[in-house]
């Protein structure tokens, strides 16, 4: 899938590099004059030109980025053929969805930001995606079988664990901490103290909002803490190797046994169709690749 690229940073990188080096040579793709507007660098006054950057850009990257290029392409004229179209809200929600399972939108951008991408350009990437699925799902068929088996085999997946929501706020010391704790219970508000204060550059832009989580997945001290709190109670201070972190939970889910309703077949249903769209997606577009009339005019 193109997302898992992006996720790993490889397609992204690529594509950039053949944008910024369009964007450098204009369009121009044969240009060969060396007057000042076509230099990039002088190296003890020789010079290095555009066309050399971008044929430099070319040799390491390009093929794969066109290669790229021309599927987006092709996916995009298959669906409007189709009159397929992906809202924006429906971007929107698997965006969310997407930062929830890291940890929140904060998590999202600094984990994009190490990888050299936007939330704009991940946006990008799921619209194509989804417009993929869209135009793949229709060919798809899960039966009911298939979706009562699902649940009887995996009914873990569908227990609720529990699970706490809640903020934190880490700084170096436990003094720091202790003085927040105090403008906390004085009434100083959460979010604005974690924005201001909190070293924890995934939580910190969000007021220190980690989401929804269960156990076995923060470090023990922390998840000891996190769970022992009532809804709305702020943490004494607690250490970890990170740091000293005061801990807010906002809610609270108890553990519940799996029940199968047509909420949870509806959701078998779409994961077993996406599964399946996931292992038809590269033939798809070898397919589409092979019947379309595709001219590489660079390259050779």
């Amino acid at each position: 899938m193109l997302v898992e690229r992006v996720r790993t940073g490889r397609g992204r990188v690529a594509l950039a590099a053949l944008v910024m080096g369009l964007i450098v040579i204009g369009g121009a793709w044969t240009l060969r004059a060396q007057d000042d507007a076509n230099l990039v660098a002088r190296v003890n006054g020789e010079a290095i030109t555009k066309d050399e950057l971008f044929d430099m850009m070319f040799q390491y990257v390009g093929q794969q980025v066109l290669d790229e290029l021309i599927l987006i392409r092709l996916v995009e004229q298959e669906a409007s053929a189709r009159g397929v179209a992906v809202s924006d809200e429906e971007v929107q929600a698997e965006l969310d969805a997407f930062a929830a399972r890291v940890g929140g939108l904060g998590q999202l951008e600094f984990l994009l930001m190490q990888q050299g991408m936007t939330v704009e350009q991940l946006s990008e990437q799921l619209r194509v995606n989804l417009t993929i699925r869209a135009l793949i799902a229709p060919e798809i068929e899960v039966t009911d079988e298939e979706v009562r088996r699902f649940f009887d085999e995996n009914p873990e997946r569908f227990a609720q664990q529990e699970m706490v929501r809640a903020r934190h706020i880490l700084v170096d010391t436990r003094d720091e901490a202790e003085s927040l704790r105090e403008q906390l219970l004085a009434g100083a508000d959460f979010g604005e103290l974690a924005r201001e204060h909190s070293t924890d550059p995934g939580s910190a832009p969000a007021g220190g909002e980690l989401g929804w989580f269960g156990r076995g997945v923060m470090v023990a001290p922390f998840e000891e803490a996190a769970f022992a709190l009532a809804v709305g109670e702020i943490s004494e201070p607690v250490q970890t190797a990170f740091g000293f972190h005061l801990i807010l939970v906002e809610e609270r889910a108890e553990a519940e046994e799996a029940v199968f309703n047509d909420e949870v077949a509806a959701t078998i249903r779409q994961g077993l169709t996406d599964q399946k769209v996931e292992q038809r997606w590269g033939p798809w577009l070898q397919a589409l690749r092979m019947g379309a009339d595709v001219q590489v005019l660079i390259g050779d």
